[in-house]
C-alpha cells in the first residue's frame, strides 16, 4: 500500500484546527461560532420555573445546549415566554412580576415592571398589532410594544361567556384570535376577539383535565397538554373534538406544561415533574427511548417556544 505524506504546513494547520474546535466547546464556548449561532436557523427556548434555579437556557433543535442564564439576583421566576423574532423573546417572571426581553446572546433587557402588573403571572402572547399579551391571576393585561400598560384594552375576569380561571398558555391563532387556555374551573379553552381594544369573546369550550399548553399545529390541529390525567391532546382549533394522542405514563411525561412543534412537524412536551423534555410524534409515538432533554436547565420547566427559520432545517 502507498501511504502519501501531508506537507508539514497542511498537517500544522488541521491540527491547530481541530485544538482551537475542541478546547472552545471544552472551555464552554456553547456554540459561540457565528456559523454555529446564525438566527437562519431554529432554536428551541425553556422558561425553568425551579424556585432556586430559576433558569432559562436554548437549545438546537437537535436538543444540544447552547447557553443559558437565570433570574437569581431579581428573584424572579419565569413563567411564560413568546418570539419576538428570529433573534429575541419575551419572558414573563412571577414573584418579582416583570417582562423581560431575551437576546439569543443571553442579555436581559427589561420590558415592563410596574406596581399595576402583579399577581400570579403565567402565559404571554403577541397580537398581529404587536400588542402583547400576559396572564395576571384571572385577568390578561395588554401592553404596546415599547412596554406601556394599555390599562382600557384589560381583558378582564368576565367577558361575555369567556371567564378566564388560572389561565395558562396562550396564542394568537391565523384568524389573529387569542386563544386561552383555563387550568380551572369548568378547564375551558376560550377564544377572543382582539381587533379592536375591547376584546369579546368568541367562543368558550369545555375541555377538562386542566389543560396547560397550547400549540396551533401546521396540520391545522390544536394540540393540548392536560395537567389533569397528563396526556397530549388533538383538538379543533377551537378546542372542540379532542382526541389522545399521548396517553398517560407519567413515568415519561408528568405535569407537562410547554408543548412546541420541531421542524419535522413532531412535537417537544415539557414534563415539569420530571425536569425534562420529550419529543413524540402527533400520532403519539416517542423518539427515542431517553428524554429529548434533561440537564441542569430543565428544571420544572414552564414554558417553550422556538424561534428562528422552522423552514431552515
Amino acid at each position: 500500500m502507498i501511504r502519501m505524506k501531508m506537507p508539514v504546513h497542511i498537517s500544522l494547520f488541521v491540527a491547530f484546527s481541530l485544538l482551537f474546535i475542541s478546547c472552545g466547546k471544552e472551555q464552554g464556548d456553547v456554540l459561540s461560532l457565528a456559523s454555529e449561532t446564525s438566527t437562519s436557523i431554529p432554536y428551541l427556548v425553556i422558561a425553568g420555573s425551579d424556585g432556586n434555579h430559576r433558569g432559562f437556557a436554548f437549545y438546537t433543535t437537535d436538543g444540544e445546549f447552547i447557553r443559558g442564564g437565570n433570574f437569581r439576583a431579581e428573584t424572579a421566576t419565569p413563567r411564560g415566554l413568546v418570539a419576538l423574532d428570529s433573534e429575541n423573546v419575551y419572558m414573563s417572571l412571577d414573584t418579582t412580576d416583570s417582562i423581560y426581553q431575551i437576546n439569543l446572546d443571553g442579555s436581559k433587557t427589561l420590558f415592563h415592571g410596574s406596581a399595576q402588573f402583579s399577581g400570579t403571572i403565567y402565559d404571554l402572547a403577541i397580537g398581529t398589532n404587536g400588542n402583547v399579551y400576559a396572564t395576571e391571576n384571572n385577568r390578561i393585561e395588554v401592553f404596546d410594544a415599547s412596554g406601556i400598560r394599555l390599562g382600557s384594552d384589560l381583558i378582564d375576569t368576565n367577558t361575555g361567556a369567556c371567564t378566564l380561571n388560572s389561565p395558562r398558555g396562550m396564542l394568537v391563532n391565523a384568524s389573529g384570535q387569542l386563544v386561552v387556555a383555563n387550568a380551572g374551573g369548568a378547564d375551558e379553552i376560550l377564544t377572543y376577539d382582539i381587533s379592536t381594544s375591547t376584546a369579546t369573546c368568541v367562543s368558550h369550550v369545555s375541555f377538562g383535565n386542566n389543560p396547560y399548553g397550547i400549540l396551533l399545529h401546521s396540520d391545522g390541529y390544536l394540540y393540548v397538554t392536560t395537567q389533569g390525567d397528563d396526556r397530549v391532546y388533538r383538538a379543533d382549533p377551537d378546542g372542540s373534538n379532542p382526541v389522545i394522542v399521548w396517553d398517560t405514563d407519567t413515568s415519561i411525561i408528568n405535569d407537562p406544561t410547554g408543548i412546541v412543534e420541531l421542524p419535522n412537524g413532531d412535537l417537544l412536551v415539557a414534563s415539569s415533574a420530571t425536569d425534562s423534555i420529550e419529543r413524540i410524534t402527533t400520532t403519539g409515538e416517542r423518539v427515542g427511548t431517553e428524554p429529548f432533554i434533561r440537564d441542569v436547565y430543565s428544571l420544572n420547566i414552564a414554558d417553550m417556544v422556538i424561534i428562528g427559520d422552522i423552514s431552515s432545517e
